[in-house]
């Protein structure tokens, strides 16, 4: 029995090895065809084979232009967000007194106090904030 256990591990190990070294000899026949193919592309000087590589040449400069400008248009609009935002807090401090504003951050504060006590797990004997 032991004898026939180990004849089915060669077996399959042989059989692995054989698999193994014929994906490796598949793959080095691919990587061998698609270096042909390029050294053939590459020596076609025809109008056909100039202009489609014009348009890839072309295609990827302008996938890399609207990349870019995505980005820049990204940051332009944080910048926008970030004036009109501070622009706000200007027209609030100039319209409402700092007291009045003082109050209202307390009273937040408050609020988040509670939030806080609620979420952290306090159970009972939490009080709230009194008008």
């Amino acid at each position: 029995m032991e004898k026939v256990l180990h004849d089915i591990l060669n077996a399959g190990i042989a059989l692995f090895r054989a698999g193994e070294d014929s994906v490796n000899n598949a793959v080095k026949e691919v990587q061998r065809t698609f270096d042909e193919l390029k050294q053939k592309g590459a020596a076609d000087t025809s109008d056909a084979a100039v202009k489609l590589r014009k348009t890839l040449d072309d295609i990827v400069t302008q996938a890399n232009e609207l990349n870019s400008k995505a980005g820049t248009a990204y940051q332009d609009s944080l910048k926008q967000i970030e004036g009109l935002y501070a622009n706000a807090t200007e027209q609030i401090k100039a319209l409402v007194p700092e007291d009045r504003i003082n109050e209202v951050k307390d009273k937040i504060e408050e609020l988040n106090k509670v939030i806080r006590e609620k979420v952290g797990g306090s159970s009972g004997g939490a009080t709230g904030p009194t008008a």
